[in-house]
């Protein structure tokens, strides 16, 4: 072979290797993805199947929260809209006010102390419907639809909604008596129970009184319960101390439903922070229902 063709032959050879090369690469960076499943080699075929859709099914479940997620926070931003704390209308700047249009209520809440000092009240519950609110009990007869917190200072606002039970059920509303109300509203918060399976309340009340507004009647109490030790208070005893007012609505049903503003502090805050709790106590109102009202026993267990 002349010098001139064996040279041409290599070249061609060079050639006809790098465009090989470049079809590998091409179809490599070109691949399909594949699903990799990291199994020992005895695992049955059943558990493989398992591992190759746990993707598939994680994806479903995660689709169907995102989906309740965006339903409830539709409803909470509405909620939050109309029940985001603004300034009082009262001559004291120690108030804001929290209005919610889905349970139709409306208070005052302290952000300021007797003595000057500082709330710092967070939404800790926005406001939201009897159905997806969180219960209290197993029973889920009492719910928290909304709660304000100043973590620092170990005090709490908060919204509880719950039907009528114990002696109140058998009773017309008209002949109600205050002591009634106040410990029907506190076994219902309670998960105590003696040893016959019968729900005690752990709690002492000490003041209680019928107050008419507008000729409906409120129920006001004042209550002690023992609580847990805190930064603030190491002490194996402690107490929190609260002022309480009950008003009813009745639902779809005509059943009496018991809508309760609780205000609690610690034992130690108690003389400086009753004031404000009892000017919060008395700007609760039910107010008239509108269009975004939901009775509480619509659809009582549809969480979204």
């Amino acid at each position: 072979m002349s010098g001139s063709l064996k040279h041409r032959f290599d070249i061609e050879r060079q050639m006809h290797s790098i465009s090989q090369h470049q079809k590998a690469a091409f179809k490599t960076s070109f691949r399909r993805p594949q699903t990799v499943c990291l199994a020992s080699p005895d695992l049955s075929a059943g558990s493989r199947r398992h591992l190759l859709l746990a993707p598939v099914i994680a994806g479903g479940i995660g689709s169907l929260l995102a989906w309740s997620t965006s339903a409830l926070s539709a409803e909470a931003s509405n909620a939050v809209l109309e029940a985001s704390p603004s300034p009082s209308t009262s001559s004291s700047d120690k108030f804001q006010v929290l209005e919610d249009p889905i349970l139709a209520y409306k208070f005052q809440y302290p952000v300021e102390s007797a003595k000057g000092k500082p709330l710092s009240m967070v939404l800790a519950h926005v406001p939201e419907k009897y159905s997806s609110a969180a219960p209290l009990t197993a029973d889920a007869r009492q719910r928290i639809v909304s709660e304000l917190m100043d973590l620092r200072n170990y005090v709490t606002v908060s919204m509880t909604v719950g039907p009528a039970s114990g002696v109140l059920k058998d009773v017309p509303e008209t002949e109600w008596r205050a002591g009634d109300v106040a410990l029907t509203v506190l076994i219902d918060r309670s998960t105590s129970r003696v040893s016959s399976g019968q729900r005690i309340a752990l709690y002492d009340v000490e003041d209680v009184y019928k107050d008419d507004r507008d000729g409906k009647a409120y129920f006001v109490y004042e209550h002690l319960s023992q609580g847990s030790p805190t930064a603030a208070q190491q002490a194996k005893e402690t107490f929190r101390h609260a002022l309480a007012v009950t008003a009813t609505r009745p639902g779809m049903d005509g059943t009496p439903y018991l809508y309760t503003l609780n205000l609690s502090c610690r034992q130690e805050m108690w003389d400086e922070l009753l004031p404000v709790f009892k000017k919060s106590v008395e700007s609760f109102k039910l107010l008239p229902t509108t269009d975004s009202y939901v009775p509480p026993d619509k659809n009582p267990w549809l969480f979204f």
